[in-house]
């Protein structure tokens, strides 16, 4: 995907440009505008018994964050792009029928962004990353750039394992399967944007 606008915000007047997609506007760093959306953000996830339409919210979520993350120009954000976007929607999961979803979810992101925090490429700032008008949930740790083939496989390796977990852990359950199996195809799919990294 290519996109239209790629900023990395960061605090004070740090200020550089990032490298970006073909055809887009040049990117700047940026105080944050609390006014702004964040990527994945979406109204409240309640309900705790699993239904079409918390789980339509909660795939959605997912989604939207793996399209973010797959719109920023640097290639080094995408895994903490990744962790962030799943932070976000682990920590506003619905419990009850959710709830091992969730833990899933919060496990799978504190794993990519270890891989980030201990790869991290001193040569590219941390920041917040904006793309048009959606900036990310907090502060992204870009990874070396030399090691993103390694790193792109083991955050995929972690992202096919949320999805078996997922897959398993609603098997003794006919009512969440469904729902399940749908949060887990959503993770899945952000493999792709790992394979491109």
């Amino acid at each position: 995907m290519i996109a239209r606008l790629s900023r990395l915000v960061l605090p004070g007047a740090l200020s550089a440009a990032l490298a970006l997609a073909p055809g887009s506007a040049p990117g700047q760093f940026l105080p944050p505008d609390p006014a702004r959306p964040q990527a994945g953000t979406a109204p409240g996830l309640t309900l705790a018994t699993a239904s079409a339409a918390t789980t339509d919210r909660v795939v959605a979520r997912i989604e939207a964050g793996r399209d973010f993350c797959a719109r920023i120009a640097q290639r080094a954000y995408a895994i903490d792009c990744l962790a962030a976007q799943l932070e976000g929607v682990a920590r506003d999961m619905p419990g009850g029928d959710y709830r091992a979803a969730g833990q899933i979810l919060t496990r799978a992101a504190r794993d990519l962004r270890r891989i980030a925090e201990a790869n991290a490429d001193p040569a590219l700032p941390r920041g917040r990353v904006r793309v048009a008008d959606t900036i990310s949930p907090r502060a992204l740790t870009p990874v070396r750039r030399d090691a993103l083939n390694r790193l792109a496989a083991q955050a995929a390796t972690i992202l096919q394992e949320a999805e078996t977990a997922l897959l398993r852990s609603a098997e003794g359950s006919a009512r969440r399967m469904v729902h399940y199996q749908r949060i887990a195809a959503a993770v899945g799919s952000a493999k792709v944007l790992l394979r491109s990294a």
